[in-house]
């Protein structure tokens, strides 16, 4: 387990992150932004007053454009594996933290965060141009039952000293009653947030930790709440008052688009901070921001784990929600099984996860750091008129992409970029569709259910503020 200051400071040494020395006059958000869109270090914004702030410390470079580092990299060190470390190991790493079927012995120790003489508002959450409130990101928040602790990640604002609304998991509110404790745990261990994101991305929310492996990974410690990691930098211990706050959100964090999310207003009852505590922030909504990668990295993880324990066999090689594409196209690298493998494989990921609407599958043997390669297949070794194939527009449509103004989005897109284009017709599987593969009454039948799953993509409006 790396506590979250150490892993910052593993950051510095190894010249990934720079200090910024308040007060500043642009922005905190703006300015983190704009180092991602550079495909910057990560910042630490040094401030004389409140917390300390870094940003992009779970992100990475742009995989569009040459870089010697992975955009993996980062979380990698993390997790405790050497920043070199391949996709794959990360991949299986974060698997290795969810649910287990088995209950790892946890090790409790005490809790860092001692310091009580402070409110919400004295950690002076930054605040964007266009926000109302201080915003809260990258949290994770935890709740007690009778069966276990239970996390999930948080994103909200601070609306007074004492008041927080945030939006969690559906899975998590369903627990919650108006009464009911909770602890805001910010600035924890790589491998806790990571937990999070993974639970709620696969919504396994109601799964404790006591049954995941990050419980055998990090030491925790009881709060009026539930369990956090001890190496926490701020705890903020809250009652839920109200269970239906009138007011609504035009952000979302990234797990907030595979997930469905709710709203609840908190009362901060206290809050205990480290000596010269430091906490993550994420400029939600930009291009590249922490959430996005933690969100891609999470879903790619999920879908690994799942995909390679289908067939009795493990033929996909790697699995990347690029978050360059807002986390909207799935790449996968796989073995060709038999004919139309692929087209099954892009059926089996569109039914695994509505996050994305385009997947394109490359030849196993295309490495996922060279990301030029992987694109350049497409161009290569794709047909539009023969290899992209969309779906029927009634088909169940994907959460993330939108493309049009009225928030609709778009057909579903397979594209095989795993043949050969000098093959002869003989070798390529024919085409599979929807209207040759079943009968009209199943297909009938099968519009209908789309229909009835169809849901609205969500509401959205200026700025998080009550009604």
């Amino acid at each position: 387990m790396i506590p979250f200051t150490q892993y910052v400071r593993g950051l510095a040494g190894d010249d990934d992150l720079v200090r910024l020395d308040g007060p500043f006059e642009v922005p905190v958000d703006v300015l983190a932004a704009e180092a991602l869109r550079a495909s910057g270090p990560a910042l630490r914004f040094q401030r004389s007053a409140g917390t300390d702030l870094v940003s992009g410390v779970f992100s990475g470079p742009d995989q569009t454009q040459q870089r010697e580092a992975r955009p993996w990299s980062r979380l990698s060190l993390g997790l405790g594996l050497n920043p070199e470390a391949t996709l794959v190991e990360l991949l299986e790493t974060i698997s290795t933290l969810g649910p287990v079927g088995e209950n790892p012995e946890p090790t409790y120790t005490g809790q860092a965060a001692s310091g009580t003489d402070i409110d919400a508002q004295d950690l002076q959450f930054p605040q964007g141009e266009t926000d109302t409130w201080p915003a809260v990101t990258l949290g994770v928040a935890s709740v007690s039952t009778a069966d276990g602790t239970h996390w999930a990640p948080v994103h909200g604002s601070v609306v007074g000293g004492d008041t927080l609304r945030v939006r969690v998991p559906d899975p998590l509110s369903s627990l919650v009653g108006e009464g009911t404790t909770m602890a805001i745990a910010l600035g924890v261990p790589p491998a806790a947030i990571t937990t999070a994101y993974l639970l709620a991305v696969t919504e396994q929310t109601a799964t404790p930790i006591q049954s995941c492996g990050v419980a055998g990974t990090i030491p925790l410690v009881p709060t009026n709440g539930g369990l956090v990691p001890s190496a926490t930098e701020v705890v903020m211990e809250t009652t839920v008052v109200d269970r239906q706050p009138d007011f609504r959100s035009d952000r979302r964090e990234g797990w907030e688009y595979v997930v469905e999310s709710g709203p609840l207003s908190l009362s901060v009852e206290r809050v205990r901070t480290t000596e010269n505590p430091v906490i993550p922030i994420s400029p939600v909504g930009r291009p590249l921001a922490d959430d996005t990668r933690l969100t891609g990295l999470a879903t790619a993880a999920a879908l690994y784990h799942r995909l390679n324990n289908y067939w009795g066999i493990s033929p996909v090689e790697w699995i990347m929600l690029p978050a360059e594409a807002e986390l909207g196209i799935c790449f996968v690298a796989s073995d060709v099984l038999y004919g139309g493998f692929e087209w099954q494989l892009a059926n089996i990921l569109f039914s695994f996860s509505s996050l994305f609407d385009t997947v394109v599958i490359v030849d196993a043997d295309v490495p996922p750091q060279d990301f030029g390669r992987v694109l350049a297949d497409i161009w290569l070794k794709s047909h539009p008129a023969r290899d992209w194939t969309f779906s029927e527009p009634d088909a169940p449509a994907a959460t993330r992409p939108h493309y049009r103004q009225d928030n609709a989005t778009g057909s579903r897109l397979y594209v095989n970029a795993a043949w050969d284009p000098r093959w002869k017709e003989t070798y390529i599987a024919p085409r599979v569709t929807f209207e040759n593969s079943f009968p009209n009454d199943v297909r009938d039948v099968a519009r209908v259910l789309w229909d009835e799953l169809a849901t609205a993509p969500g509401e959205t409006t200026e700025n998080e503020s009550p009604d």
